[in-house]
């Protein structure tokens, strides 16, 4: 269903009266007024109240004739040459579409000789929320979103998709556990979805499914907010395929507390190209940064310029997801076709911060004394490991040291990637596992990406940890009740020792 929005039928338009062309304080150096006898003008803007902003870019139709306008950044437009009448006036621009709005004045006389001051404005995001949405489920949550959702290759709606809002709320009834929640809607024929009830607090994933084939899971988040919109795009059967991997290796991610992924990783394929870049906040190129797009097998170096390119990606939205040791990892959305290369740049420019090392009393003390490892292998209880014990493993990537830890256990999560469980599990039933690198605690941006933090032979030095074993310097408000596993990179360990 599509909401018509009208001067009569919910007071959001208005149609301005006439006046004479000298008592127009301010018209636009492109104004004409026509003064011929069958002929007349129009001048107007249009509010995006939305965004609380003029609406720029919006195409402005005199119906019943060939006539149109185009509003500029302040949101005005002129239309000359008007054949006088009743007339209407239809507005149209992308955001309309993604809000399911059609935007048209009721009727009124255009007389020869006038210019016709017309004053129009989009809905308000809570009036949009109390269209959209039935009393009963605002009653669940007060905010919405709103979006459409476009086939990523031809530019068509897709109706009857299936698109689905995720969070994770702490539940009491559980037992003090983060339980999944999710709401979810039917796009339209004209692509359209209304997710109603979604709390006015909360980060969670948008995703959008049709017959096997998915977006990624986009970020989104209410801070007090009535209305999020957020369009999306999707491949089709003729674009993207099931990736070809081992399913016997396969199993559904492992999610912990905070983990912002709620469904299984959908390995597609296509014939669409990512092409970019990545660099710091200066904007100096980063080489040799790990890049790859979510639920595919694609990824890449980047080189000397900071570029990529990643091949055989599925077209629609998507997530790329870029890691180099010393920033936090950095994901973000792209819109995928197999039209033309996409091009993207992604900035990494939040560097992971090293909290203060602990201090000891000989300066000329180096390695693992600096980071406080010796100390702690002698005095606290747990699993230590030096840089010589690591290596005697004989590991090819990061989660090949814990295989034989005996409190952890390696799972796979993927054809590709693994992660680590407490094999002892915690009072509260979970077999959580934080990690802190170089002191500080790591961020995943899914399930699995652990052995993209540092590769084994750049390790000093590793700790891993308990439940009440944990040193309190190693704990935060995510990690109680969690093993801690604990990575110091040599370079770290050979900084030399800071006194406060």
């Amino acid at each position: 269903m599509r909401l018509k929005i009208v001067a009569t039928a919910a007071a959001l338009l208005v149609a301005g009266t006439a006046v004479a062309p000298a008592q127009d304080p301010t018209p636009p150096p492109a104004a004409q007024d026509t003064t011929r006898g069958t002929l007349g003008s129009m001048l107007g803007t249009v509010f995006d109240s939305v965004h609380n902003a003029p609406l720029s870019g919006a195409a402005v139709f005199v119906l019943g004739t060939s006539r149109i306008g185009t509003t500029n950044e302040r949101g005005l437009f002129t239309i000359d040459s008007i054949p006088v009448g009743m007339r209407r006036v239809h507005v149209v621009h992308d955001l309309l579409d993604s809000l399911g709005i059609t935007m048209v004045t009721d009727s009124f006389p255009l007389v020869a000789g006038e210019r016709k001051v017309l004053e129009m404005a989009l809905p308000s995001s809570e009036t949009l929320v109390t269209l959209s949405c039935a009393p009963a489920t605002r009653r669940l949550g007060p905010s919405a979103i709103i979006g459409r959702l476009l086939d990523a290759d031809t530019d068509q709606p897709v109706g009857g998709a299936r698109v689905s809002f995720a969070w994770s709320e702490l539940s009491l009834a559980a037992g003090l556990k983060r339980v999944p929640k999710v709401l979810g809607a039917t796009a339209n024929a004209e692509g359209v979805f209304r997710i109603c009830g979604v709390p006015s607090e909360v980060e969670g994933t948008l995703q959008a499914e049709k017959s096997g084939i998915t977006t990624a899971e986009i970020k989104v988040t209410f801070i007090g907010q009535p209305l999020v919109i957020q369009g999306m795009r999707i491949g089709n059967a003729n674009t993207v395929a099931r990736a070809q991997v081992d399913t016997t290796e396969m199993t559904a991610p492992v999610r912990g507390v905070g983990d912002q992924r709620f469904s299984a990783v959908n390995y597609q394929k296509g014939q669409a190209v990512l092409r970019g870049k990545v660099v710091n906040a200066n904007g100096t190129p980063l080489a040799n940064v790990r890049v790859e797009v979510e639920g595919t097998v694609s990824r890449a170096l980047t080189n000397a310029d900071g570029g990529f390119t990643l091949t055989e990606l599925p077209s629609g939205t998507q997530s790329v997801v870029a890691r180099q040791m010393g920033f936090a990892p950095v994901s973000q959305a792209v819109d995928l076709t197999t039209r033309e290369a996409t091009n993207t740049t992604i900035t990494m420019s939040r560097a992971v911060q090293v909290l203060d090392p602990v201090v000891v009393t000989a300066e000329s003390d180096m390695g693992l004394e600096n980071i406080g490892f010796t100390s702690r292998s002698r005095s606290m209880s747990g699993t230590f490991m030096d840089a010589k014990e690591i290596m005697r493993r004989g590991p090819t990537i990061l989660t090949d040291v814990f295989r034989t830890v005996p409190s952890l256990k390696v799972v796979p999560v993927s054809p590709y990637d693994y992660a680590v469980e407490s094999s002892r599990g915690n009072m509260l039933g979970g077999r959580c596992v934080k990690y802190w690198l170089d002191g500080n605690p790591y961020e995943a941006v899914f399930p699995g990406d652990v052995d993209r933090m540092i590769p084994p032979y750049d390790i000093a030095a590793i700790e891993v940890y308990n439940g009440s074993t944990v040193p309190i310097q190693f704990t935060n408000a995510n990690s109680s009740n969690c093993a801690v596993i604990v990575i110091w990179s040599k370079y770290r360990a050979s900084q030399p020792v800071k006194r406060r």
